[in-house]
């Protein structure tokens, strides 16, 4: 009898904790919160293309934003507080718009009226516990907001959209050109991997005089949300929501982070405690349990899903038969805002919400682990690291090791209990379309787990990327000065600017960003080191503003201002630098340089190299770019096509591997802008590198002039671990490549036994009629190492840290004077044309 009592009492409690939660829920309610009426009481986000596009980058780059916005306001923003309340702020599944209802005075056509809410209600109610009441709303904008809202919630869109002739047969078309992918599912299902696009009509914007033949799925542009194009019915290929892509496939995004909130506060609830509060709700009934106990990790992520294919498809299937998966594709790879499903039945478990679950499950089940590793974990430090190439904390644990991870992470066994389990409660929380008999329930989960089982094996393949480039192991800090030529339609460059820049690691402590247009140089984005920021600021009408022409006079002199600008922010934190300066001309197939300006532009740039030697011209442009073959330092190196015939992927990637050679800059912060120095000294950068990567950097001769004893540079590490220091005067990337001897002009160090110093006391002497080189020099970080750092500078915890020391470097004033009189001469043309 004593048993019984404190079982009850048990239950009891567990029902008053989970009632105060529920309370707390508005996302949990049976309407839209209120928070997230913005996203849904204008017509404006209803149009994909103003929301910010649906990629990872996109996702951490918000996350970014939220978690230094917590910082600013007191409150610790650890990876618990940051993924509960996102989930608890902005997801909200199943939403649905009413059909045959337009918007009216305080009535909104949504309500989370789909199969996944009472799953999602469940979640937020009773297992993840928690709130958004501290949430740092001003962080970010609307657009932000809502792009976000869309992203973390899953819903379809069956209705008809007026398109499907064009966009469904194209789906038709790729599931028989990839003849692999036909064996793991019947003929109903038509098939395009996530990783391609439908390249069927320009993109919207687009000249209908074109002659470009690359065009991907035009955005589908409605006026309002329920204008759609067609009749009240369901889409032969309808659209999904709540997805990112990645490079390792689309995933559901909410699900990856519930996931992780359930892993970092984990718990195991009896099945009797929830089911006792359904019972509470009316629906009371005996019940066949096969599991004593709920794991939140589990219904967060595959068994949520499994039970909804367990309960809304399974007992309405011939003979009870369970189908999981559905593919998809979007309508552009890089700037992505729609996703078509091949299918429109059986999409309780689509491909990417397998993938989000897997991932999920994976991240859930070792979170608290790695926290123990590297105890300031931050949320989008784990998706940086799991989506990557390296993984968690170099465990080798990544997105593209999901499926080889599988049998390990979730045992059939454990599945299929926790998927009978949780549909025993979502089963009361439901309106199904049938009554199901409870004792049936586990039959079900055991058929829906079955089908998983056989299908995430051969569902996705990802091949090893091979790297061909040292540069590929460095990690990009660089300042980015973007000239674009309005001339090209905005629907025809951005995703081909949008690509490089997403390649160059726009984030805080990274790299950061200015676009100007070519022309008269105005700012189309102000500098930035969130890619977010440059989605919203430059957009197609933002575009229009400015006048079209390619003005390199005008352009040499803008950057050059905006680089002295930055020397003088340096000079004043007495900062040596440590990023690559790279200006990135994108001039249409029109553009040139005039006549009148060409000698005078070849002039400057001969100047400019002698002051600013570090800063880097790259053109990206269509048409002939041997037109401007006199105005870069190696043409072979530094011109790249942009053909709108090819895929952006294709067209970009040299430019992002050029850009990853440019090796960081180092300059002297006790140098005046007129090249003077009063005073000698010593000056320390610190600089991070993840583990087994390598960073390069540039010290110029312009800081080494004659004879200056105790002259030297100094790696100093800070880390526990050896790192390599390999020098050169005429190897640009000199690196330590174990499997080859040293190059000729190459020298390579270790720090074993403590720091590592190289001598420039006679860097320049002897160099009376020829150049003085600059000094080359990465510092290489070991592969393994017990690493956690803590630092904001630290994209991720297992960056290894280390001191860029210099001494007594000086300046050359000659050279400074000189690039004075050719500033003065410019202006004084200016203003004389003007």
């Amino acid at each position: 009898m004593l048993p019984m009592q404190f079982k009850a009492a048990s239950i009891c409690l567990g029902v008053v904790f989970i009632l105060a939660a529920v309370q707390a829920q508005e996302n949990a309610m049976l309407q839209i919160p209120p928070s997230l009426v913005e996203c849904y009481n204008t017509s404006f986000f209803m149009n994909r293309d103003n929301r910010l596009p649906a990629n990872m980058d996109t996702l951490i780059s918000l996350i970014e934003k939220v978690e230094n916005n917590y910082a600013t306001t007191g409150v610790q923003a650890d990876i618990r507080t940051v993924a509960v309340s996102l989930l608890h702020r902005f997801r909200q599944d199943g939403i649905k718009k009413a059909p045959g209802i337009n918007a009216a005075n305080g009535v909104l056509p949504y309500s989370p009226t789909g199969f996944q809410f009472p799953k999602f209600r469940l979640l937020l109610s009773r297992l993840i516990p928690g709130n958004a009441n501290s949430f740092p709303n001003s962080s970010l904008t609307s657009v932000e907001r809502c792009s976000l809202h869309f992203m973390l919630s899953s819903t379809f869109d069956t209705r008809v959209r007026g398109d499907e002739n064009t966009v469904c047969n194209q789906l038709s078309q790729y599931r028989a050109q990839r003849l692999p992918r036909s064996l793991k599912k019947d003929d109903s299902n038509n098939f395009i991997g996530d990783v391609e696009w439908l390249d069927t009509r320009p993109k919207r914007g687009g000249s209908s005089g074109s002659s470009s033949n690359y065009g991907q799925l035009a955005e589908l542009d409605y006026e309002t949300d329920w204008a759609y194009a067609g009749t009240e019915g369901t889409s032969q290929c309808p659209v999904e929501d709540g997805l990112v892509r990645t490079r390792w496939g689309t995933v559901s995004a909410g699900t990856v982070i519930a996931g992780i909130a359930a892993g970092v506060q984990q718990q195991t609830i009896q099945t009797n405690t929830l089911l006792a509060l359904s019972q509470r709700r009316g629906r009371g009934r005996s019940q066949s349990q096969t599991s004593n106990s709920i794991d939140n990790r589990w219904a967060a992520t595959l068994a949520g899903d499994l039970a909804e294919v367990a309960l809304v498809q399974v007992p309405v299937s011939s003979g009870n038969a369970a189908s999981v998966g559905a593919t998809g594709g979007w309508n552009d790879t890089v700037l992505p805002h729609w996703y078509f499903l091949s299918e429109r039945t059986n999409l309780e478990a689509t491909d990417a919400e397998i993938r989000g679950g897997l991932d999920g499950l994976i991240l859930a089940k070792n979170v608290a682990n790695w926290r123990t590793q590297a105890s300031s974990l931050k949320l989008s430090q784990l998706l940086r690291m799991y989506y990557s190439t390296n993984g968690v904390l170099s465990s080798g644990v990544n997105a593209c090791s999901r499926q080889s991870l599988f049998p390990t992470v979730a045992p059939s066994q454990e599945m299929e209990a926790q998927t009978a389990a949780f549909a025993q409660v979502l089963e009361r929380e439901m309106q199904l379309r049938v009554t199901i008999d409870p004792t049936r329930i586990p039959e079900f989960a055991g058929n829906a787990s079955l089908s998983l089982v056989t299908y995430v094996p051969v569902m996705d393949y990802f091949p090893t990327q091979q790297w061909s480039d040292i540069s590929n192991l460095t990690t990009v800090i660089a300042n980015i000065y973007v000239f674009v030529d309005t001339y090209w339609p905005y629907s025809w460059v951005v995703d081909y600017v949008a690509y490089v820049l997403q390649g160059l690691n726009i984030h805080p402590y990274a790299s950061n960003v200015t676009i100007f247009a070519a022309s008269d140089a105005s700012v189309i984005v102000n500098t930035t080191e969130y890619i977010t920021n440059v989605y919203e600021e430059w957009n197609s009408t933002s575009h229009f503003w400015h006048p079209t022409g390619f003005n390199l006079p005008l352009i040499l002199d803008t950057v050059t201002r905006r680089v002295e600008d930055l020397l003088d922010v340096e000079r004043a934190t007495d900062n040596l630098g440590g990023r690559s300066l790279v200006a990135l001309l994108v001039p249409s197939p029109i553009s040139y340089v005039d006549e009148q300006d060409y000698d005078y532009c070849q002039r400057y740039l001969d100047r400019l190299r002698w002051r600013l030697p570090n800063l880097q011209f790259i053109y990206y442009g269509g048409g002939a770019l041997v037109r401007f073959h006199d105005f870069v330092r190696n043409p072979s190196k530094d011109l790249f096509l942009l053909n709108t015939e090819r895929p952006p992927e294709s067209c970009g990637n040299p430019v992002i591997a050029r850009i990853r050679q440019v090796p960081r800059r180092l300059s002297n912060p006790r140098c005046y802008s007129n090249g003077a120095i009063t005073e000698f000294g010593t000056n320390f950068l610190p600089q991070f590198a993840r583990l087994g990567t390598i960073n390069f950097y540039r010290l110029d001769s312009l800081y080494l002039p004659g004879r200056q004893s105790m002259r030297y540079l100094k790696i100093s590490p800070i880390s526990q671990i050896t790192f390599t220091v390999c020098t050169s005067r005429s190897i640009e990337l000199p690196f330590r490549n174990q499997s080859a001897p040293l190059r000729a002009e190459e020298s390579c160090e270790s720090t074993a036994l403590g720091s590592y110093s190289y001598d420039l006391t006679d860097a320049c002497v002897g160099y009376d009629f020829e150049p003085c080189p600059p000094l080359f020099f990465s510092v290489q970080a070991q592969g393994f190492g017990d690493i956690s750092c803590t630092l904001d500078a630290c994209q991720t915890p297992d960056e290894t840290q280390y001191l860029v020391g210099l001494n007594n470097l000086g300046c050359n004033s000659a050279t400074a004077i000189k690039l004075a009189v050719a500033t003065a001469v410019y202006t004084i043309l200016l203003l004389s044309l003007a």
